[in-house]
C-alpha cells in the first residue's frame, strides 16, 4: 500500500462511513464470542492501528499489532497505540498459542496468490486453544474496481474458496458469510460499467469525505446490516468476505 492511502486511512478512518459500517458489522459477529472483558489479541496487518484501538475499547483485550508497513506503524504511535511492530503476517514473531484472538481486516487480499494459506498457518499456530480468529477480505472478482488497483489488492476471494483453507488447519467456523451486501448491486454497476466507460484512473477510495448527508445515508445502510446479521441473517453476494473461526481447545492437529 503507497504512503499516500496509509495516509488517506489515518485521516478518514473515525468518520468515513465505510469505516464505521465494517465497525458496526464486525461487533455484531464478535460481541457474542467476549461476554467477559479480557485477553491478548493481534491485529496481524493493524494498519494505522484503529481497529486495534477499539477492540481494546469495546472487549478490554490487550492488543497487539504487526504491520509489513513501518509508516503504518508511526501513524499508530501516533494514535497512541504503541504495542505494535513491522513484520510479515506470513511470519509472525510470536510464540505459539500466545494470543485468545487474531484479527486481519483486508490483508490477505494484498499477498501474492498460495500466501494466503502461509499467513493463515500462521494465524492458527499463534491462537491459544479455544482462541478465536476474525478475518475480512474483499470479495468476487467481478467487484474489483478502480480502488482495488489503487491499493494493490492482489486477490479476492469467496466462501468456496476459503472454507478449505481453513479446513486444512482444523478450525470451527461458525460463520462466514458475505458483508456489504445490500449496496452491492450499485457497487456492481459502478465497477463494471460506469467506471471502464467513463476511463476512471486507479484512485483512493477515500481520499476525500462525501457530503455529511450521503456519508449519513451509506453509515445506516451498512449500520442496518449489522442489525440484521445480529438477529441471524446472512447475505448469499457481498463486497467483502468475514469469517469466524475457532481453534479447537485440542490443539495437536494445527
Amino acid at each position: 500500500m503507497t504512503p499516500e492511502e496509509l495516509h488517506n486511512i489515518y485521516r478518514a478512518e473515525n468518520e468515513f462511513w465505510w469505516y464505521q459500517g465494517m465497525r458496526a458489522i464486525t461487533s455484531a459477529l464478535v460481541d457474542p464470542l467476549f461476554q467477559s472483558r479480557g485477553g491478548v489479541g493481534l491485529d496481524a496487518g493493524c494498519g494505522t492501528g484503529f481497529n486495534a484501538q477499539e477492540f481494546e475499547k469495546r472487549h478490554g483485550l490487550r492488543m497487539v499489532g504487526v504491520d509489513f508497513a513501518p509508516l503504518a506503524i508511526l501513524y499508530g504511535r501516533q494514535r497512541n497505540f504503541n504495542r505494535s511492530m513491522v513484520a510479515s503476517v506470513t511470519e509472525l514473531p510470536f510464540p505459539g498459542e500466545s494470543f485468545d484472538l487474531v484479527t486481519s481486516f483486508d490483508v490477505l487480499s494484498h499477498l501474492p496468490r498460495g500466501e494466503e494459506q502461509r499467513a493463515l498457518g500462521e494465524f492458527a499456530r499463534v491462537l491459544r486453544p479455544g482462541g478465536w480468529v476474525v478475518l475480512r477480505v474483499p470479495a468476487f472478482r467481478a467487484l474489483r474496481s478502480r480502488h482495488s488497483q489503487f491499493i494493490q489488492e492482489q486477490q479476492r476471494f469467496v466462501i468456496s474458496q476459503f472454507l478449505p483453507l481453513l479446513a486444512k488447519l482444523n478450525l470451527r467456523v461458525p460463520y462466514i458469510g458475505y458483508i456489504n451486501s445490500l449496496l452491492s448491486p450499485v457497487a456492481l454497476l459502478k465497477f463494471r460499467i460506469w467506471e471502464p466507460l467513463t476511463g476512471a484512473r486507479p484512485r483512493s477510495g477515500v481520499d476525500t469525505m462525501p457530503p455529511p448527508w450521503l456519508n449519513r445515508l451509506l453509515r445506516r445502510v451498512l449500520l442496518c446490516e449489522a442489525a440484521l446479521i445480529r438477529r441471524g441473517c446472512r447475505f448469499l453476494f457481498g463486497q467483502s468476505l468475514i469469517v469466524v473461526a475457532q481453534k479447537p481447545a485440542s490443539s495437536h492437529n494445527i
